[in-house]
């Protein structure tokens, strides 16, 4: 799974990294400890245009008759997600991009003892490129003219490589050839892409034990990455 990641690059960096046409996306402070529920920086593709923006981390799908109460899922498993009642319109239509500049996972140490929380990234400093779906939703009940609210969930994968002996899920992380092709595959296409993905080796990762500061989403700043292990 993912439930925790970094968002540090700014949207300029962001824009020439993923060959972005429009930037719609508003400089902020560097996010340590990005959480569920809250605004983070996405890449959709319509018409030919590749636009940088932001979405509500939390899937919200379309047919939703009311936020509060509803399952707001964060992660969407990529061997079920074309299949799933509430991801499969998404994943057919409307994929995304959601870039990191690294993540948290933690491990289970075994009963009594606390889990280990893991800094990973890419080895070269690379922003990643999380896998996601988005979904449009608007409230039944707001005016006619009410803002929908725009989400996304990142797909997640068997863990390989480095994230085996952490976790057993992961994000999927596309390489730059893929890109492209996750975000603009038509309906014919849209069937091979989850083979695609399951089909995609170990990504290149480095992972860093660190303290459990970052368990507490208040805490959001460079500290939360110094090298620790836990008793």
């Amino acid at each position: 799974m993912c439930g925790r990641y970094l968002a540090l690059s700014s949207p300029d960096a962001l824009a020439e990294h993923f060959a972005v046409d429009e930037v719609k996306l508003e400089a902020g402070e560097p996010r340590y400890n990005v959480a569920p529920s809250t605004p983070v920086p996405a890449i959709i593709e319509r018409d030919g245009t590749r636009r940088l923006g932001s979405l509500r981390w939390g899937f919200v799908p379309h047919w939703a008759k009311r936020l509060k109460g509803s399952p707001q899922p964060i992660n969407a498993r990529v061997e079920s997600v074309a299949t799933n009642k509430m991801f499969a319109r998404a994943f057919a239509r409307q994929r995304c991009l959601l870039p990191a500049d690294g993540f948290y996972e933690w491990m289970d140490r075994g009963e009594g003892r606390r889990k280990q929380p893991f800094h990973i990234v890419d080895p070269d400093g690379q922003p990643l490129a999380f896998a996601g779906i988005w979904s449009v939703w608007r409230d039944p009940e707001a005016e006619e003219d009410a803002d929908p609210l725009s989400s996304a969930a990142i797909i997640t994968t068997d863990a390989r490589g480095e994230m085996e002996r952490i976790h057993h899920r992961m994000p999927v992380m596309l390489p730059a050839p893929l890109w492209s092709d996750w975000l603009t595959a038509d309906l014919d296409d849209v069937p091979h892409l989850a083979d695609t993905v399951a089909a995609l080796g170990p990504p290149n990762l480095v992972a860093t034990g660190i303290s459990d500061l970052v368990n507490n989403v208040r805490n959001d700043g460079p500290e939360l990455l110094e090298p620790a292990e836990l008793d």
